[in-house]
C-alpha cells in the first residue's frame, strides 16, 4: 500500500517589497469595484445595472464572420425552397416541350445548386423576403407545373399499355377468325 504524505509548501514572501500576489488590493475608496481585479469597475451614470467588472477584465468580443441568427437562416431555407422548385418547375416545362436532357440536368443539378444558393441567401435577408413574396403568388402555377409533372411521367405508361391491349385484342380476333368459332 502507498502511503501519500502531503506537506504543505513554505513559500517565503516577496522580496521586493511588494504585496502578495493572493491579496486584494485596497477597495476602500473605489464606488464599484471590478469582482475580478478590485480596480474601479467603470462610470456608473445612475440608470441601468450597475458595473461588476472593469474594461481590462471584460471579455472581448471576436470579430470575424457575421453570426447567422435562427430568423435569417430560416428565411434562407425557405427562399431555397422556392428557388429550387421553381428549377423543377423549370426542368418540367422543358421536358414537356421535349428538351428532356436539359430538364434532366436542370433536376440532376438541382441539390449542388440548393447548396450553394442557401450559402448565398444567408447574406441579405431582404433578397429572401422578396422571393418568399414573390414565389408565394406562384402556388397555383407550381401546383399545375406539378401535374403536367405527373402525366408526362404517366401518359408514356398508358399509352403503351393501350397499345398492348389493342394487340392483344387484335391477336384473339385473328385466332377467333383462324378457328372460326
Amino acid at each position: 500500500m502507498t502511503v501519500l504524505d502531503f506537506r504543505p509548501a513554505i513559500v517565503p514572501p516577496p522580496d521586493d517589497g511588494d504585496e502578495p500576489l493572493d491579496s486584494v488590493p485596497e477597495t476602500s475608496g473605489i464606488e464599484y469595484p471590478c469582482k475580478s481585479c478590485g480596480r474601479e469597475a467603470g462610470p456608473y451614470g445612475g440608470r441601468g445595472r450597475k458595473p461588476t467588472i472593469c474594461p481590462d477584465c471584460k471579455p472581448k468580443v471576436k470579430k470575424g464572420a457575421p453570426r447567422v441568427t435562427g430568423n435569417v437562416a430560416n428565411l434562407a431555407a425557405q427562399a431555397c425552397g422556392v428557388l429550387v422548385q421553381l428549377n423543377g418547375m423549370m426542368a418540367i416545362g422543358l421536358s414537356a416541350i421535349g428538351m428532356f436532357r436539359t430538364g434532366g440536368a436542370i433536376a440532376e443539378r438541382n441539390d449542388q445548386f440548393e447548396a450553394q444558393a442557401y450559402q448565398a441567401l444567408l447574406l441579405d435577408p431582404d433578397l429572401c423576403r422578396l422571393i418568399l413574396k414573390s414565389g408565394g403568388r406562384s402556388g397555383k402555377v407550381a401546383l399545375g407545373m406539378a401535374y403536367v409533372g405527373l402525366g408526362m411521367s404517366v401518359v408514356p405508361v398508358a399509352v403503351e399499355e393501350m397499345r398492348d391491349r389493342k394487340a392483344e385484342k387484335e391477336a384473339r380476333r385473328a385466332e377467333e377468325d383462324e378457328t372460326g368459332t
